[in-house]
């Protein structure tokens, strides 16, 4: 491989890239233009209060689950709802309230589900999952192709002359990342103008890049030595998942996966959990519920926790003592009705409250409606998910052979000091670096990913990948159990046949063939393609093994076994595997990209 030139051009075939990041909590698009690829244009989106880079990633359906609207757009006509109720005398119940949806969908997968797939909103009522993230994608994309059309005039610009970059989690499964494809394709992308990239590979490619990134000019982006052989880890800390990578310079200036991404479900949403279960020590389990199920305090309810998104993420250690948190009255009268008490002063309520409680006699206040929280217990919410995740850090540190030279701390998660802080004293001052607006990483290395995915030169193959197959039987290597007869022969049914082994090295467009006879004369092929979560998988149904699909050949009209020789082959692209199947004799090919989870695949969790 060519050694990479940082100022190259853009290998891109479209005019244009589009990077679309589909966050837990916020999503966003950008893109840029094959002319001036390292030139990214952000949308900015209208908050009422404030104007931001994303959008929460909200939506709303109608009765009938058609779509309402998406994002900003969703929270104000849900707040309106919820105040004067919907059209034809509808109630905010008559409606679906979708919020940080997008780890259902790895949820979902892991249980066996199929296309059927259904997603819960807020109020535990069912839609179809497909339907969901179709219509998110489809909202970003339309308002992509609406603001371009705006700033680009007298130039025709369609969806056809742009590449769309969705991203997602690394440690999703194959079956998750098919599935976002596959409701992209539903959302009206072309699936020629589809790629999908790994959260933490996009924030990597950014961070590698970013030094051509205007905004990171104007901040003074700090440099680094950069030598064959050093190595590099991204931590991406988003809203749902921590996705960790490490990566090493090759002699060419690309870089390869060394360590495939580990992590889990340790993102900014940990907090959340651990401050609603502090809430309802205080105020009981339900309360917060009753509050969310009320249409006169179901609002405050929403506000309530948009004011603590902002609170979590702009803790700083350092300056505080004690953290003031509002608690609604809404809230309060909840619990006043629910202990039957008698008092008419919100204050003097929440204090009752709260002596009434296990945090009685700790650094836990109140005054004017407002719980006071030492630091030290405001910090208890993020330990755990960050105890974890330095947890996680150690065990891979431990497993290279050398020290990591540099440290990549992206997504939005990051932002949080205390987080920084934690993080620092673990991994070195020296060594860690947070690009300016670290949340907004892996959206613009999206972009760069679509330009630039050869500076990614090797991947780290996170599954042994194989295929059915049914050799003859050999009683010294195969159970007596798997012998059948098949046209006289003795064969040994379900056998998984590798071509890629979990942890292996693959290139870009990673090509593996073997050439097979047909067992059966009159009978198409069907090829079954598996992977497996162990290194050396003896047959397709042990435990670990899960299909990805099947590939059909029509083979009726070969007229003798001898002549059925049939050539089979994986190709592994950025994020996606194609089948192929081919008649050496005539040449005659059939081949499918598989997109559509039909089995679980159920990767164990890192953590």
């Amino acid at each position: 491989m060519e050694e990479v030139s940082e100022m190259a051009t853009s290998g891109s075939t479209q005019v244009l890239v589009a990077g679309i990041d589909f966050g837990t909590t916020y999503s966003g698009y950008a893109y840029s233009f094959k002319s001036e690829w390292q030139k990214v244009y952000i949308n900015k989106w209208d908050g009422g209060k404030l104007m931001t880079y994303k959008t929460p990633t909200i939506l709303l359906l109608n009765p009938d689950k058609s779509f309402n609207s998406f994002g900003y757009e969703a929270e104000k006509n849900y707040a309106e709802i919820l105040e004067e109720g919907g059209e034809e005398g509808r109630t905010f119940m008559d409606y679906f309230y979708f919020y940080r949806f997008k780890m259902m969908l790895k949820d979902c997968l892991t249980k066996g589900l199929h296309r059927g797939t259904k997603c819960k909103d807020e109020y535990n009522r069912e839609v179809e999952a497909m339907l969901v993230f179709k219509y998110s994608i489809e909202y970003l994309k339309d308002h992509l192709l609406a603001e371009i059309a705006k700033t680009t005039i007298g130039i025709q610009i369609d969806i056809n002359d742009i590449k769309f970059i969705l991203t997602v989690p690394a440690i999703w499964d194959d079956t998750a990342k098919m599935f976002m494809r596959e409701a992209a394709i539903e959302a009206g992308i072309p699936t020629e103008h589809i790629g999908i990239a790994l959260e933490p590979e996009a924030a990597f490619i950014y961070c590698q890049l970013m030094h051509l990134d205007e905004i990171q000019r104007d901040n003074q982006s700090r440099g680094w030595e950069r030598k064959p052989g050093h190595k590099y880890m991204v931590i991406d800390l988003g809203g749902g998942t921590a996705d960790i990578i490490v990566y090493q310079l090759e002699e060419n200036r690309t870089f390869a996966e060394i360590v495939p991404a580990s992590g889990g479900e340790l993102g900014s949403t940990g907090v959340d959990n651990a401050y609603r279960q502090f809430l309802e020590d205080i105020f009981g389990k339900d309360t917060l519920d009753i509050m969310k199920n009320d249409p006169e305090t179901a609002i405050d309810y929403i506000e309530f926790w948009q004011d603590f998104e902002v609170k979590k993420r702009n803790m700083i250690p350092s300056k505080q003592s004690n953290i003031y948190l509002n608690i609604p009255v809404s809230l309060i009268d909840v619990v006043k009705e629910k202990l039957g008490l008698n008092i008419t002063s919100h204050g003097a309520l929440l204090k009752e409250i709260l002596s009434r409680s296990s945090y009685s006699d700790t650094d836990v206040s109140s005054r004017t409606g407002r719980l006071i929280v030492s630091k030290v217990i405001f910090n208890n919410f993020f330990e755990p998910t960050i105890d974890k995740l330095i947890s996680l850090l150690s065990r891979i540190e431990q497993n290279l052979d050398s020290n990591v030279d540099i440290v990549f701390l992206v997504g939005g998660f990051s932002e949080c000091e205390l987080v920084q802080e934690r993080l620092r004293n673990h991994l070195g001052n020296d060594r860690m670096v947070i690009p300016f607006d670290a949340s907004l990483s892996v959206l613009k290395g999206a972009v760069y990913f679509g330009h630039r995915k050869e500076v990614i030169s090797y991947r780290v193959a996170r599954f042994t990948y194989g295929i059915q197959t049914w050799p003859k039987f050999d009683e010294s290597i195969h159970s007596l159990d798997k012998k059948v007869i098949v046209d006289g022969e003795e064969r040994c049914r379900d056998v998984f046949l590798k071509f890629v082994t979990k942890g292996d090295r693959m290139g870009p467009g990673l090509k593996k063939s073997y050439i097979f006879n047909r067992l059966e004369h009159g009978k198409d092929l069907s090829c079954g393609v598996f992977v497996s979560t162990q290194m050396d998988p003896m047959y397709v149904d042990e435990q670990g093994c899960f299909k990805l699909g099947t590939l059909t050949m029509p083979l009726r009209h070969l007229d003798s076994l001898t002549s059925s020789e049939i050539e089979e082959t994986l190709i592994f692209g950025d994020t996606h595997l194609k089948v192929e199947a081919r008649n050496p004799r005539t040449n005659e090919k059939y081949e499918v990209t598989i997109d559509l989870p039909s089995q679980k695949l159920n990767v164990p969790n890192s953590i």
